[in-house]
């Protein structure tokens, strides 16, 4: 093979690479709308299972406590849990316990999406991320489809089309 035979297959390979990737977020995209939880398997035309996709649980956000300004927190903090929370700086037991108390707070507030009950702590809640589709192909997924290629059941013809969906509209 000459190498302008071996540079032609590579931009082949390119192009192949880029249609997958183009096509494997589509359908993900697809699949988070069609499937809002859950998990679903895929089987060639033999009826062996070629993997599986699922749609896990949405992310619950937990809420996070910044000390925006030690110096402001360290009297409140030796006052509330006693000499033991700072020597120059909190200690880390000190951290410890303002981030509970914080924490503790911002529960019996009702969870609001920012809290500052204390002077130079605030506690955020972040937004809620959404789940995103994941697919896990069998182990023998490669030769599953060429087998199914082999077989006449699927084409490279068809593969190349995947990344054609909504743009072409």
């Amino acid at each position: 093979m000459s190498a302008e035979e071996i540079v032609q297959d590579l931009a082949m390979v390119a192009a192949v690479k880029t249609i997958a990737g183009t096509a494997e977020t589509e359908l993900k995209k697809e699949l988070q709308e069609e499937l809002r939880r859950g998990t679903v398997y895929a089987y060639d035309d033999e009826g062996t299972q070629l993997g599986v996709a699922t749609v896990p649980k949405p992310s619950q956000p937990k809420p996070a406590v910044a000390i925006d300004d030690e110096a402001r927190v360290l009297p409140w903090a030796v006052e509330m849990f006693g000499e033991s929370a700072m020597t120059y700086r909190l200690t880390e037991q000190g951290r410890k316990s303002v981030i509970e108390y914080a924490l503790a707070e911002h529960k019996a507030a009702g969870e609001p999406e920012k809290f500052d009950k204390v002077e130079g702590i605030t506690v955020t809640v972040p937004a809620a991320k959404a789940a995103t589709p994941r697919f896990t192909p069998d182990k023998k997924v490669v030769e599953l489809v060429q087998g199914m290629v082999k077989r006449g059941k699927l084409s490279l013809a068809s593969v190349l089309e995947l990344g054609r969906g909504a743009s072409d509209d």
